[in-house]
């Protein structure tokens, strides 16, 4: 369970890397931009503000935790297996 908003921010954060690219860790999703959040970014999907320092802190948070990795262009990245399965267990999907 998280213990911090750090923690809270991120693991939403996760679920949306989960849910947008399909479950699969070859889809890069992007994580979205002030400039252009768009309708499907990770950001917006779990509630934050694209671009905020919440969401730059919270995917930080996932890179280092390797639950997701950058993609092949900027503002994209894409979910890890280690985070596919981390999203998994907090849903209870074994």
């Amino acid at each position: 369970m998280a213990t911090s908003g750090v923690e809270e921010a991120a693991m939403r954060l996760l679920g949306a890397f989960y849910d947008l690219s399909g479950h699969n860790p070859t889809v890069d999703v992007p994580i979205g931009t002030p400039e252009g959040p768009g309708p499907e970014s990770a950001a917006k999907t779990a509630g934050l503000e694209a671009g905020s320092t919440e969401a730059s802190v919270a995917l930080r948070y996932l890179l280092n935790q390797r639950y997701v990795k950058e993609g092949g262009a900027r503002s994209l990245f894409g979910i890890t297996v280690m985070g596919i399965d981390r999203v998994r267990e907090m849903r209870g999907l074994g």
